[in-house]
C-alpha cells in the first residue's frame, strides 16, 4: 500500500474503530451489570429457592472468586485467541448462564448459572484492552480507557433500580431471560462488527500511521527469556506491590459487598422501604465511582502530581463513610443521609484505578502484566470471602421471623455485617498508608 493511499485508509480506520470499541464497551457493561445483578433480587430468590443467606451470598461471591482467578488467563486469551472471538465466546457463555438461572428452582442450578456468567464476564475487559491498544493512538489509550470504564459502569447502574424496576414488573426469572436475549445479540454483534486490528481488514496499523515501526501490541505476552516461573517469583516477592493488593482488597471488598449484594436487602428489611427505593441507593453508589475514577486520576497527574495521596484521599472517604453508618443510630442512621453516604463510598474508590498506574511505575515492562493482575485482583478476592460471610454473620443472628417465605434479620445482625465491611475498609486504608510514592520514579 502506497502512502497516498493512506488519508482514505485512516478515515476508514477510524470511523470502524469507534463501531469496534461501542460494541466491545457494551459487552463488558453486561458484565458489570451482572456484578451487581443480585442485590435487587435477593430477598425473592432466597424465597423462591429456599435458601439462606450464606448460600445467597455465595451466589455473589462466585462471580468474584472467577473475577480474581481469571486477570491472567483472559489476557492470555486476549493476546493469543484475539479478543473478537474472546469476547464472543463470553458473551454466549454469559447468556446460557442468565437462561439457566431464569429457568433455576435450585441452589445447585442456580449457582452453575452465575459461575457461568461470572466466567463469560470475566474475559471482556482485557479483551477491550488488546482492542483499544490495536486500533487507538498511544496518545488516546488513557482518555480511551477512562471512557470505557465509566461507560461499561452503566451496567452497575442498569443493574439497581432499573433492574428492580423490571424485577417488579415481570418477575426476576424473566429479567434475566431478557438479559440473555440482550447477550446474545451483543454476542452476535461483536462477530460482525468487531476485527482485532486493522491488519484483519486490509488496513494499515496505528503503529503505521503514526510512523513507527510495524509491531505487534502484545501487552499481556512475557518477553520470551522470562519464564513464567520467574515473572511470578518477581511478582509475588515484590514487597511494594501488596499495599497496592490491599488497597483494593479493603476498599472495593467493601463496596462490592454491601452495595453490590447486600445493599437492598438490608434497607428493606432495616427501613422498610420498597425494593425500587432500595435500589436508587445502589445506583447512587455506582455515580460515585464512574464521577471518582477520571476525578482521581486528573488530581494525581494534573493537580498534585503524585500518586500516593489521592489514593489516601479516597481510602479514607471510604473508612469515614463506612464508619458513620456502623455508629451512627446503631446501624441506622437516617435514611437521607444514606444517599451522600453510598455516594462517598463511591468515591472512596476512586484511588483504586491509580494503584495500576502505580505498578506501572514501579515494576519493569516484562512483568507489568502479572503485576496488574495480581494488584487488580485484590477487591475481587476480598468480595468473594466476604460476601458469603456477611450472609454467615446475619444468619446467625436469626431470630426465626420469616416474611414472604424469606428470612428478616433484626438491626444488630446487620450492624455487625457493616462492622466487617468497616474493618475491611481500614484494611484498604492502611494499604494507601503504606504505598510509597511511585510517580516519576523509576523503581525497577
Amino acid at each position: 500500500m502506497s502512502r497516498a493511499d493512506w488519508p482514505g485508509c485512516i478515515q476508514k480506520s477510524y470511523r470502524r474503530r469507534w463501531r469496534i470499541w461501542i460494541v466491545g464497551v457494551l459487552s463488558h457493561t453486561i458484565g458489570m451489570f451482572h456484578r451487581a445483578a443480585m442485590a435487587p433480587i435477593a430477598d425473592r430468590v432466597m424465597a423462591d429457592l429456599n435458601i439462606s443467606a450464606v448460600a445467597f451470598g455465595s451466589l455473589g461471591a462466585v462471580y468474584f472468586y472467577i473475577y480474581a482467578a481469571m486477570q491472567i488467563p483472559s489476557g492470555t486469551l486476549a493476546d493469543t485467541v484475539g479478543p473478537r472471538k474472546t469476547i464472543t465466546s463470553g458473551l454466549l457463555l454469559s447468556t446460557l448462564g442468565a437462561l439457566t438461572m431464569s429457568a433455576a428452582h435450585s441452589f445447585t442450578v442456580m449457582y452453575l448459572g452465575r459461575l457461568m456468567v461470572s466466567f463469560g464476564a470475566s474475559v471482556a475487559a482485557l479483551s477491550i484492552m488488546k482492542l483499544l491498544m490495536g486500533w487507538f493512538r498511544a496518545r488516546e489509550l488513557a482518555t480511551m480507557t477512562g471512557l470505557t470504564v465509566s461507560i461499561a459502569s452503566l451496567g452497575q447502574i442498569a443493574a439497581a433500580t432499573p433492574l428492580a424496576l423490571l424485577v417488579i414488573w415481570v418477575g426476576w426469572r424473566m429479567s434475566f431471560t431478557t438479559v440473555a436475549g440482550i447477550s446474545f445479540a451483543l454476542a452476535l454483534a461483536t462477530w460482525l462488527v468487531v476485527r482485532d486490528s486493522p491488519a484483519k481488514v486490509g488496513l494499515p496499523s496505528v503503529h503505521e500511521l503514526e510512523g513507527r515501526p510495524n509491531s505487534r501490541v502484545a501487552p499481556f505476552r512475557s518477553p520470551p527469556d522470562l519464564s513464567l516461573a520467574r515473572r511470578f517469583k518477581l511478582v509475588f516477592g515484590n514487597r511494594h506491590l501488596w499495599p497496592l493488593f490491599l488497597v483494593g482488597f479493603g476498599t472495593y471488598g467493601a463496596f462490592a459487598t454491601l452495595v453490590h449484594h447486600w445493599m437492598v436487602v438490608y434497607l428493606m428489611q432495616t427501613y422498610g422501604v420498597a425494593r425500587d427505593f432500595a435500589a436508587n441507593f445502589v445506583l447512587v453508589g455506582a455515580v460515585g465511582m464512574i464521577v471518582a475514577a477520571p476525578v482521581a486520576g486528573f488530581l494525581s497527574d494534573r493537580v498534585l502530581q503524585q500518586r500516593r495521596l489521592p489514593i489516601i484521599l479516597s481510602t479514607g472517604l471510604s473508612l469515614a463513610s463506612f464508619l458513620l453508618l456502623v455508629l451512627w443510630n446503631g446501624g441506622r442512621p437516617p435514611l437521607v443521609a444514606l444517599y451522600p453516604l453510598c455516594f462517598i463510598m463511591g468515591l472512596g474508590c476512586g484511588g483504586i484505578p491509580i494503584t495500576i498506574a502505580c505498578v506501572r511505575d514501579m515494576v519493569q515492562p516484562s512483568i507489568q502484566g502479572v503485576a496488574s493482575g495480581l494488584v487488580n485482583s485484590g477487591g475481587f478476592v476480598a468480595a468473594a470471602m466476604a460476601q458469603p460471610l456477611f450472609g454467615y454473620i446475619l444468619d446467625l443472628g436469626w431470630t426465626g421471623e420469616m416474611a414472604e417465605g424469606a428470612r428478616v434479620y433484626p438491626l444488630e445482625a446487620f450492624q455487625q455485617c457493616l462492622s466487617l465491611c468497616c474493618l475491611l475498609a481500614a484494611l484498604g486504608f492502611l494499604g494507601a498508608l503504606l504505598i510509597r510514592e511511585t510517580l516519576h520514579r523509576d523503581s525497577h
